[in-house]
This record gives C-alpha cells, sequence and structure tokens, in this order.
C-alpha cells in the first residue's frame, strides 16, 4: 500500500493536498482536446501518475464567451474528486474571511469547510495562450509531459 493511498483512506486534508501537488508526477495518457457541451466549446481529461503510481486525473476546458467572443480556460487536478490544484480566469473569487482575488486565480484544498481556496499563482499562469497557460500548470504542479502535446487551434 503506498503512501498517498494510506492517508487517503482515512481523510482528504490539506496536509495530502500538498504532499500531491508537491510530488513528482507524469501524465500517463494523452492529453487530448475534443468538442465539449455547446458551441465553442472545448474540453480534455487525461490521467496523470505520481512516481509510485498514485492516480489523479487532470482535466482542461475553454470556452468563448459572449457576443464579443472573449476565450476563458481553465485546468483542474484532483485526486478522488478532491481539488489538488485548479485554475480558472473568473474575474474574482472570495475567500471566507480573507476578501477577494481578482482576476486569472488557482485553488487549493485548504479545509473540509474551504474545498477551494484562491490564491495568485507566482509565477503567473500565460493568460493570453491556453496551449502555454496549461504548459506552466503543469510546470507548476511538478507534472512532467512524457506524452506527445500537440498544441491545439482554438476556433
Amino acid at each position: 500500500m503506498d503512501f498517498f493511498w494510506s492517508m487517503a483512506s482515512s481523510e482528504f486534508n490539506a496536509t495530502l493536498c500538498e504532499q500531491l501537488f508537491l510530488a513528482p508526477k507524469y501524465v500517463a495518457s494523452r492529453i487530448r482536446w475534443r468538442s465539449g457541451n455547446g458551441d465553442d466549446v472545448f474540453i480534455f481529461q487525461a490521467k496523470v501518475l505520481t512516481e509510485d503510481g498514485t492516480g489523479l486525473d487532470l482535466t482542461g476546458y475553454w470556452k468563448k464567451v459572449g457576443r464579443h467572443g472573449y476565450t476563458r480556460w481553465g485546468f483542474s487536478l484532483k485526486y478522488m474528486g478532491h481539488c489538488v490544484r485548479s485554475y480558472d480566469m473568473a474575474s474574482k473569487h472570495k475567500n471566507p474571511g480573507e476578501g477577494w482575488v481578482r482576476g486569472p486565480h488557482k485553488h487549493k484544498f485548504s479545509s473540509s469547510k474551504i474545498e477551494r481556496f484562491a490564491y495568485k499563482p507566482d509565477p503567473p499562469l500565460s493568460e493570453t495562450d491556453a496551449n502555454q497557460s496549461l504548459m506552466d500548470f503543469l510546470k507548476e504542479g511538478n507534472i512532467d509531459l512524457r506524452t506527445e502535446y500537440q498544441d491545439f487551434m482554438f476556433t
């Protein structure tokens, strides 16, 4: 039984979240964008493994919003349905008792009462190129891309 599984069998917590985030990981399946629900929406799902074989789920979305064609995207790394890290381009997020985080931001598990604590990544992820933003997300998360990735031409 690996370390992460024995921790998870009791309860997901901030310590386990950080251990999973900091652990060396790699993308174990191909990242392939495909049409999602609705026009101008693309999504992907991929598997991520730690070096000891603990599995996590990596997902991404891209969408064109509104008549002006603004684009937004985001990514999520989850372990057994719990947020290890996610990134979105929402204009703001309110952290309970801590005020607002404005502009694109990341989330991490903080406690059972604050499952998605928002913060500004440092260095920031690309806000102009979804493909580069994904590479930035993987790099910050200590996730090696061992499979070929083809930059996707969003429409």
